[in-house]
């Protein structure tokens, strides 16, 4: 009776440890974001790399994050400076 009881407490947390993960939400990244210089025009530039030109003294934005399917900006991320 005693090795029945183990055998249904262990069943019962291996259903228990599947279903937890089974239902879990998956991690959903179908949108791809970057940062990257902003143009004069606020439309998408070239990569920002803040080593070989910095953004700096201005509070105008410089780099921002965008979404790379799109090219429109998410609004986040924002990066204020002059590009040097």
């Amino acid at each position: 009776m005693k090795n029945l009881r183990i055998t249904l407490g262990v069943a019962a947390i291996a259903i228990g440890s599947f279903a937890a993960f089974s239902f879990a939400p998956a991690k959903s990244n179908d949108q791809d974001t970057g940062i990257f210089y902003r143009n004069a025009d606020g439309s998408m530039g070239d990569a920002y790399d803040p080593v070989l030109h910095p953004c700096k003294d201005s509070q105008l934005v410089c780099a921002q994050e965008y979404d790379t399917n799109t090219e429109l900006p998410t609004g986040q991320g924002i990066v204020r400076g002059n590009k040097q």
